[in-house]
């Protein structure tokens, strides 16, 4: 069997690192800051399967412009540049601030980041993504909803999209139950057995 990729994209600060310590158990750097992750990390999962941890897709107060467009560069680089060994693509979100960067986001004239790195993912390279709607404890859940609302209209519905936090371990279950079934569907039938 050739060898395929699990990644995981997102804006910094958007829980990656946290949230594949809590589904694999790998023992990922994960800090309060975001840009911890700031070039592409690999980490064996099983045989011929490796998970891929991006670095954060976005404004980073970390690097300066000319840094977050080299980053984004190096992001879109490896997608298209490696979309046949791309098995499935995790993208993980800030729910509690989701809406409200959008927004401000929107009122600039830009898109969305998230959803345009989404649909490219999936429409444009073809590679089956799902969607981690992290950090649902850290708002109320009336915020949470409507920011849901917000991030499934957005990506219309082909994507699934999981309500998690990574801190407390909240539907963590349920989107690694999916992660198992689609990296069984391709073959890999222990697909976490490397990790300690």
């Amino acid at each position: 069997m050739a060898e395929g990729y699990f990644v995981f994209t997102g804006r910094p600060n958007s829980g990656k690192s946290s949230l594949i310590k809590a589904i694999t158990g790998i023992n990922v750097a994960v800090g309060k800051q975001p840009g911890t992750t700031n070039r592409i990390e690999k980490y064996p999962l099983s045989k011929n399967l490796l998970l891929i941890d991006m670095p954060g897709y976005g404004v980073s107060l970390r690097l300066s412009k000319q840094g977050e467009e080299d980053t984004k560069d190096m992001i879109l680089d490896f997608l298209k540049n490696k979309s046949n060994q791309i098995i499935l693509a995790l993208h993980v979100i800030n729910t509690s601030t989701y809406l409200e960067t959008e927004t401000r986001l929107a009122k600039k004239g830009f898109i969305p980041l998230d959803i345009e790195l989404v649909h490219y993912i999936k429409r444009d390279l073809n590679i089956t993504c799902i969607v981690a709607a992290n950090k649902i404890d850290k708002e109320r859940s009336s915020i949470i909803n409507e920011n849901l609302e917000a991030l499934k209209e957005g990506l219309g519905p082909t994507i699934p999209v999981y309500p998690v936090s990574a801190k407390t371990g909240d539907g963590i279950g349920l989107l690694k139950n999916d992660i198992r079934k689609r990296l069984i569907e391709h073959g890999y039938t222990n697909p976490f057995e490397l990790v300690k």
